[in-house]
């Protein structure tokens, strides 16, 4: 990625983040669960992939990606205003899966922890039992 793509992608970004938080007004998208992950420019500048994570349910997620998608000209437009570029890249917005698939993976890794630490505490509990047992019958 060349550095202009790399500087107006995190511009298009943050504005975008901006804009969810306070010009948007739709209900269909919670800014308090919306989040603008990345933003993928080509070389041309024209077009703009902005990758979002919704947290919630998978309806939830639907429904703020139509009604990202809806607006994205409004948004657009609303950018324009904000930055100034030769040419305002369309707005096409995807749901990001990267940031739930690693909340999924840490959940995991969690878990099977969880079931490491429970087992050592049973082996010790059950290695206690028997050394307790065994000073009781040598005296």
């Amino acid at each position: 990625m060349t550095r202009r793509k790399e500087r107006v992608g995190n511009l298009v970004r943050n504005t975008i983040g901006q804009l969810l938080l306070s010009k948007i007004s739709d209900p269909r998208i919670d800014p308090a669960k919306t989040s603008v992950t990345r933003v993928d420019i080509p070389e041309d500048l024209l077009t703009a992939k902005v990758y979002v994570s919704v947290m919630g349910t998978d309806a939830e997620q639907r429904l703020t990606l139509r009604a990202l998608r809806h607006a994205a000209g409004h948004i657009q437009e609303l950018m324009m205003r904000q930055i100034s570029l030769r040419h305002t890249p369309a707005l096409e917005f995807v749901l990001d899966t990267n940031f739930k698939k690693t909340l999924q993976t840490y959940a995991i890794i969690e878990q099977a922890m969880e079931e490491i630490r429970q087992k050592q505490q049973a082996q010790q509990a059950d290695e206690a039992a028997g050394q307790g047992g065994e000073a009781a019958t040598t005296d």
